[in-house]
């Protein structure tokens, strides 16, 4: 009995020392693994949110019906760089440029994060000394500068131009010296009456911009150079021969990701889309006759944001006419009337806005026969 007792003792023993080791390895095992687990927290965490101010005159603010530069890069870095930007600045209007003011928010698309330090009309030569109350007010980690046609317009030379851009930078600097810069390259314009090309001086800004922007850096603060004319023709690209098309945002956006990505902000833009059209559409428009017992209609419509005048396109449908035959002369008003109609005869009236070069699409059509003279 004393040995059958010994022998279930020892047993006993073994099974919770066993015990105890399994345990010990669970343990182990766990604290191994959260240790890892820690550790791979720490090796894919997100890179901090920087805030992003970008400064620049209305080839940045842009306007009415314009989806924007901004628009472009600001997704371009939500699929590249998803959650590390946020735009800051104390607008997030777009310009009407119709009524010459700003304050509009009728961007194309207005989902996206708009926030901005831009107006149309501003140069170097005012922003120099604004900028920095600009940062204090909003503060930043990064800002895009696309300034200086306005200064070589009316003003400036490029070497004096390119003083501006270092004093811009170092009052911003002011405010926040570990601050990164990333300047454009300003764009040739093209005079829209006659295709003239305009502003020969900024390629000549652009390659002093090269030279000597790198050597604005400090220990604490990068200046690059975006390159945002690459493939810039402002006959094709700008709307009026300043003013960027859709195409021509995305050639200026992809300059600027390239720059970011080269900071390790983003990628690279990669290729540029095919031809996007400006998004305008016409208004449905409203037809009764010019007066009672007339001929004559007039056609009125609303405005359509962004469009500087509107093309007015009839169908004789009574006449089986297939296409539409656009009136010869744009009108800039909301209005148009017609020469006199025969009694009898039914007419389809639409609308084509016009952004400068941009034909928007033909809006819906209206139709309206014209009853018998009194």
């Amino acid at each position: 009995m004393r040995r059958t007792a010994g022998r279930c003792r020892a047993a006993r023993h073994l099974r919770l020392a066993t015990l105890l080791s399994l345990v010990t390895i669970v343990l182990l095992a766990a604290c191994s693994g959260d240790g890892a687990a820690r550790g791979g927290a720490s090796a894919t965490s997100s890179p901090p949110q920087l805030r992003v101010m970008i400064v620049g005159d209305s080839i940045t603010h842009e306007s009415a019906g314009d989806y924007t530069w901004r628009y472009r890069l600001a997704e371009h870095l939500t699929r590249t760089a998803p959650g590390r930007v946020d735009f800051v600045g104390d607008r997030d209007d777009i310009w009407d440029n119709v009524a010459d003011k700003g304050g509009s928010h009728d961007y194309a698309d207005p989902a996206f994060d708009s926030e901005h330090h831009s107006r149309w009309g501003i140069s170097l030569r005012s922003e120099v000394p604004q900028i920095e109350a600009a940062v204090r007010a909003h503060p930043a980690d990064v800002m895009l500068i696309a300034l200086g046609a306005n200064d070589l317009t009316y003003w400036t030379q490029p070497p004096d131009t390119a003083v501006l851009m270092k004093q811009l930078i170092d009052n911003a600097r002011r405010v926040n010296p570990n601050m990164t810069f990333v300047v454009g390259h300003v764009l040739t314009r093209a005079d829209f009456r006659d295709n003239s090309m305009n502003l020969p001086t900024a390629p000549p800004f652009n390659a002093i911009l090269d030279a000597q922007a790198p050597g604005w850096s400090t220990p604490t603060s990068r200046v690059v150079v975006a390159r945002t004319d690459i493939g810039w023709d402002p006959l094709r690209d700008a709307w009026d021969g300043s003013h960027p098309t859709p195409d021509g945002e995305v050639i200026i956006a992809r300059g600027f990701a390239d720059a970011l990505a080269g900071l390790g902000i983003g990628t690279p833009y990669g290729p540029l889309p095919g031809h996007i059209p400006w998004p305008g559409i016409g208004r449905r428009p409203t037809v009764v006759l010019t007066r009672p017992g007339d001929s004559r209609v007039t056609v009125s419509w609303a405005a359509t944001p962004g469009a500087t005048e509107y093309f007015v396109e009839r169908k004789a449908v009574s006449w089986g006419e297939p296409d539409f035959i656009r009136a010869p002369a744009p009108v800039t008003g909301y209005s148009w009337t017609s020469d006199p109609l025969l009694p009898g005869v039914t007419v389809a009236y639409r609308i084509v806005p016009m952004k400068g070069r941009m034909p928007a699409a033909p809006g819906p059509a209206t139709t309206f026969t014209v009853g018998a003279l009194q």
